[in-house]
């Protein structure tokens, strides 16, 4: 009876993830057509591909379970060496020159691991998780790595994918740190609290935009605002940012200084967006109704609806 329990929750659990990804490789697809049958398309579609699908997957509770008990004489490295592994193979298909992209990657992936897990058993104490966010982060926030386009030369970024998959895997196999989240399976509460916490945003942060001049009021409602980006934005901007800001910095500072962790966290949240003043307190009050869904419900997803609503807000309604 367990074992047709365990494997009712892996097909709950896998089912949203499938959804995600057909999603995913459908819109890479949709904004590449034309060139789909170029090799470079094809190489960049695979890279893409296989980073979005290791990051749904680690979704999935026996995915992670088994990842961690199969490849447990290489957890750490895993994920870093064999993501740094597929950039090579797309350098050199996509024709851009292979070992400077690579080792600033391999660094940059493997530099979290060695922080947060060597030399040490079981979870990661705090200043190891929130140096190796930063790590995660800033390469990503000031575009310090060499570019690599999917596909080039004007294609998405794939230093982010590369990172969230990383991150992910560090945290959730090679070495768990507890109250995460990550589940695409949420409730009817989750979506409910969500939901709240966007309409209260909304209520305090839209008028204070407005009023500050930083938006302006143009609702541009077509098919791909209204039915593609949501969804979109959920995976591009929600997930990762939510994985950054709520699933370790304010987990971890939660964990150390208490219930402090949510307004601290909003701040660092507003802090990364300068230099525009504007921005950061919007930025800050909007932490705040994230962390709160994530205090709420435990889940970066459900904090992540949120994120992407507000953010949905602002591409259909608003423009800067």
């Amino acid at each position: 009876m367990t074992h047709t329990k365990e494997d009712g929750r892996t097909r709950r659990e896998w089912w949203p993830a499938f959804f995600l990804f057909l999603f995913a490789i459908a819109v890479f697809i949709a904004r590449d057509a034309s060139r789909l049958r170029e090799v470079t398309t094809l190489g960049a579609g695979a890279l893409f591909a296989g980073l979005t699908g290791l990051t749904l997957a680690l979704s999935v509770t026996a995915c992670r379970e088994r990842l961690r008990t199969r490849w447990q004489a290489v957890n750490v490295l895993a994920a870093p060496l064999g993501i740094t592994a597929a950039i090579a193979i797309c350098c050199a298909v996509t024709g851009l020159p292979i070992a400077p992209r690579a080792a600033a990657f391999g660094a940059y992936l493997t530099i979290p691991a060695v922080l947060v897990c060597a030399g040490r058993a079981g979870a990661p104490g705090p200043i190891r998780v929130l140096a190796a966010a930063i790590v995660l982060w800033l390469p990503i926030e000031f575009d310090l790595l060499p570019q690599l386009r999917l596909p080039p030369p004007d294609g998405l970024r794939a230093a982010p994918f590369a990172a969230l998959a990383t991150g992910l895997y560090l945290f959730l196999v090679a070495c768990p740190l507890d109250r995460i989240g990550y589940t695409f399976q949420l409730s009817s509460r989750d979506f409910r609290v969500a939901l709240i916490a966007t309409a209260a945003f909304a209520v305090v942060g839209v008028p204070i935009a407005l009023a500050t001049g930083f938006v302006e009021w143009n609702p541009r409602p077509d098919a791909i605002r209204l039915a593609v980006a949501p969804i979109a934005i959920y995976l591009a901007t929600g997930v990762p940012e939510e994985f950054l800001f709520r699933g370790l910095i304010q987990n971890t500072l939660e964990r150390a200084i208490g219930r402090a962790a949510l307004p601290i966290a909003s701040i660092i949240f507003g802090l990364a967006h300068l230099p525009d003043a504007r921005y950061v307190l919007l930025a800050t009050l909007a932490g705040l109704a994230y962390g709160w869904v994530y205090l709420a419900t435990r889940r970066i997803t459900a904090s992540a609806v949120t994120h992407a609503l507000v953010d949905w807000i602002w591409v259909l309604l608003l423009r800067g």
